[in-house]
């Protein structure tokens, strides 16, 4: 009776021990199905990540674009006139002056 129960409890435990080794390999299709959730998981992710960032550099842009906007509108409140246009140049002015004026200091060198 001792040798049938230890006869079949040997034989249960090398008979699951017999079964195959699980496939830890890329080609088993349940690693393959969680490899691809991953992924799909990461890229989902990494876009996400992407657009908030995106996004935010836009808002400030847009942000700065708007102040630059406002400032100069505001900047361009006050309206100054054109300048008049100048006439022209008319030439040296010539008075005629009937008075000679004599030299303050004569050069008697030169006499």
């Amino acid at each position: 009776m001792k040798r049938a129960v230890f006869i079949i409890t040997w034989l249960v435990f090398h008979i699951s021990c017999m079964e195959e080794k699980p496939d830890l390999t890329e080609q088993n299709p349940r690693i393959k199905q969680a490899l691809e959730q991953r992924k799909s998981q990461y890229i989902s992710t990494v876009l996400e990540s992407c657009k908030a960032h995106l996004y935010q550099e836009a808002s400030e842009y847009v942000d700065s674009l708007v102040a630059s906007e406002i400032s100069f509108q505001l900047s361009d409140s006050i309206v100054f006139p054109p300048r008049p246009l100048y006439p022209g140049w008319p030439g040296p002015v010539v008075l005629k002056d009937p008075f000679h004026v004599s030299p303050l200091f004569i050069n008697n060198e030169t006499q």
